[in-house]
């Protein structure tokens, strides 16, 4: 049969219990004190980075924090969030195509070094590959590719030599002739 406690047991373990509460709520203030110091900290990054970076930073940590909790933290809609997740697929396929494409693009140029973005498109549709002329040329001016100049670019405007150059420190002065003043 357990005994039970006497009173100086109870006022020694009520003591200790006391003193585990005050440091627990010293704690607390000071983690609620650097949490609020963290948030001012962060704020501008919060809210001036793209949608697409707080969302990446969320699909990194989702194992480790609760998705609601950080899209809390980070003033982001969780419906966002979760589309952002669901086009993530099409992210991947967008870019498989793009560089099966790259290597077509390559492919061509390499056979035909003078052709610019168009001429690659004519030739790529010929192929059968259904692509725009502004995507070609976005994807061949991101991999430094460019079709060969085969004319140096002339200036056609010529000044006149006859011509005087007109010297309007003279003329600011001078009144207008047009209008008689």
């Amino acid at each position: 049969m357990r005994r039970r406690p006497d009173h100086h047991e109870l006022a020694a373990a009520n003591a200790r219990l006391r003193n585990e509460l005050k440091q627990h709520r010293c704690e607390l203030e000071r983690l609620r004190e650097e949490n609020e110091i963290l948030r001012q900290a962060a704020e501008p990054l919060i809210h001036r980075a793209p949608a697409r970076e707080r969302f990446a930073f969320i699909h990194r940590l989702r194992g480790k924090f609760s998705i609601k909790r950080m899209c809390r933290i980070l003033v982001t809609d969780r419906s966002n969030f979760y589309a952002w997740v669901r086009a993530q697929a099409l992210r991947d396929q967008r870019e498989h195509d793009e560089q099966e494409l790259i290597e077509l693009i390559t492919e061509i140029h390499t056979a035909h070094p003078a052709y610019g973005a168009e001429r690659i498109t004519r030739e790529l549709k010929r192929q059968g590959v259904e692509v725009g002329c502004r995507r070609v040329t976005r994807l061949m001016r991101e991999h430094g590719i460019a079709g060969i100049t085969r004319r140096k670019r002339r200036n056609l405007t010529r000044p006149d030599a006859g011509a005087s150059a007109v010297n309007r420190r003279d003329q600011r002065g001078a009144p207008d002739r047009a209008s008689g003043r």
